[in-house]
């Protein structure tokens, strides 16, 4: 009854253990941790297959065959468990300590093969009796270190990503159990003449089936997804039912602030500082949920959730991807629509200047002319008597002056038209508007570095040069102008100077009003001073920064 028990318990642990391996095999992905898994199913089956003849009589060679091909699944089943242990905790042994793991089961499998010569794994081997020696207690030790190093392994993962208590028992027992019943079948406090260790492996290798089917101690997939995630610049964090962290990869991590095995208060407390009010299971939408790290990045964050049919939260998964580039793109754009408008303008206000200066000056020029000719044809033929004290030479020189003024203003207001459009730097319109005149010479003297810091006051500048320009013309008589244009790092000074008549008390007219005002307006001050003789002399300061951004 005995043996033929044990032959079904045989035949019930290769039949799970094939299933294990052979499910490995197919429906997982071919990586080395489910190879290592597979390979310790395998083992499990050269160790109980020989043990299937144990029952029936035999001779001592036929024996010693059996236990050889069994010693080859039991030699290398702990080195093969531990190198699972590792990989499962993505720890890699390679050179010298994969081969010190593998390296002393072949050393105690070669010790077995030579026993007849020195006695060492056997001190006695007969079919009736078998005696063990030291090599094969230093082999079982190994062994056992190797399965308990493994667990210590596996269990420290564990603890990291706080797997519930159920899946540690179902792993803990699955390597356990056969651990035991072997060290009580060796220590002979079980009064038995067969060995336990086999049919103990029915239960470990439903227990492993259980864990890979049902609790996901090998999920493959989730090995393959991580790998993914982890190269990937989008944040991927996963938690599970209780708000325990359970995967973040490097950009998650960075963005967030968490690591495997925090808990969701971790988040929330990052992410309220950032402005963000997030409750675990919560459903984000995409546009409540920017944020700018540390990193000065634009991060985006969804949260999506999944529950079970009873409404209960089952996992949720944090997506963070860095939108800072979408927001460049969009500023760029949006000067570039920007700039595009802005040059449509400049071509539009220079199309009118063209056709002001191609028609008004034109006409104001013939006007000029005529009235030129009309002047000289009046004096040859009227008497001389009337030519220097008449009224027609008075109407025929006002004329002709409001002609030449009419022109130089046309001059004027085309270079403004000129200089609204594409002149960011004041020296630029500055030495425009001086070029442009032609009834007095223009010298600009600049000190200091013209930017586009002070581009703000370019029309400013530009308005008041224009401005004593045309005060100049129609009341200094002036033949030169100095302008002196300084630029400091808080504030921007213009001098002017004209070798003009000038006058005793300076009256303030609709000029000199208009120049007070800009200036003011930008925060700036102006003060003028003249003498009769001296000419008039023009100062004015302006701050960079108004005075509304200096506070």
């Amino acid at each position: 009854m005995v043996p033929a028990l044990l032959i079904i318990l045989y035949l019930i642990t290769i039949g799970i253990s094939a299933y294990s391996c052979g499910w490995l095999f197919w429906r997982a992905d071919r990586n080395g941790t489910t190879g290592a898994l597979a390979a310790c199913q395998l083992l499990v089956i050269i160790w109980c297959v020989p043990q299937l003849f144990a029952g029936f009589p035999m001779i001592k060679e036929m024996k010693y065959l059996i236990y050889g091909i069994s010693y080859l699944g039991i030699s290398f089943i702990g080195p093969a468990w531990l190198m699972f242990s590792f990989l499962y905790c993505r720890h890699r042994l390679a050179g010298w300590p994969r081969v010190l793991l593998f390296g002393l089961p072949v050393l105690h499998y070669l010790a077995f093969l030579t026993n007849e010569y020195h006695h060492l794994f056997y001190q006695r081997f007969e079919v009736q009796q078998v005696v063990y020696g030291w090599v094969f207690y230093e082999h079982m030790g190994y062994t056992y270190l190797c399965v308990l190093g493994g667990l210590a392994v596996v269990l420290r993962e564990f603890r990291k990503k706080r797997v519930a208590a159920v899946h540690l028992a179902v792993i803990l027992l699955s390597a356990a159990v056969p651990l035991g019943f072997n060290l009580l079948y060796l220590s002979g406090w079980l009064a038995v003449s067969f060995d336990l260790t086999p049919p103990a492996f029915a239960l470990s290798s439903f227990l492993m089936l259980l864990a890979v089917l049902r609790y996901d101690f090998l999920d493959v997939n989730a090995l393959a997804f991580g790998q993914i995630f982890s190269s990937i610049t989008e944040g991927v964090a996963v938690y599970n039912k209780r708000g325990s962290v359970v995967y973040c990869n490097e950009a998650a991590a960075s963005w967030l602030r968490i690591r495997t095995g925090d808990d969701f208060g971790q988040i929330q407390m990052y992410l309220g500082s950032q402005g963000l009010l997030v409750e675990c299971g919560q459903e984000l939408l995409a546009e409540e949920a920017e944020f700018v790290p540390e990193t000065k990045e634009r991060v985006r964050v969804r949260q999506y959730v999944r529950r079970s049919r009873n409404g209960e939260l089952v996992a949720g998964i944090f997506l963070l991807t860095d939108v800072g580039e979408y927001y460049e793109q969009l500023r760029q754009s949006q000067e570039l629509a920007v700039a595009a408008q802005r040059l449509a303008i400049e071509q539009e206000r220079n199309r009118i200047a063209q056709e002001v200066h191609d028609t008004t000056g034109h006409t104001l020029t013939m006007i000029q002319s005529l009235l030129r000719l009309a002047k000289v044809e009046w004096e040859q033929t009227d008497a001389w008597t009337d030519r220097e004290t008449g009224p027609m030479r008075e109407y025929l020189a006002q004329a002709q002056e409001l002609a030449v003024n009419g022109i130089r203003e046309l001059r004027i207001s085309i270079n403004r038209l000129r200089q609204e459009a594409g002149c960011e730097l004041v020296t630029q319109g500055i030495r425009q508007l001086a070029k442009s005149v032609r009834e007095l010479e223009v010298e600009v003297n600049v000190q200091g570095e013209d930017g586009p810091g002070y581009s703000h006051l370019s029309m400013v500048v530009y308005e008041c040069f224009r401005e004593a320009i045309t005060n100049c013309l129609r009341y200094a008589k002036a033949t030169h102008m100095d302008v002196i244009v300084k630029f400091e790092e808080n504030s921007l000074s213009l001098y002017i100077f004209d070798n003009g008549c000038g006058c005793g008390e300076v009256t303030e007219g609709n000029g000199i009003r208009g120049i007070r005002k800009r200036v003011e307006t930008a925060g700036g001050q102006l003060r003028i001073l003249s003498s009769e003789g001296e000419g008039f002399q023009i100062y004015i300061w302006l701050p960079v920064k108004p005075k509304s951004l200096a506070k």
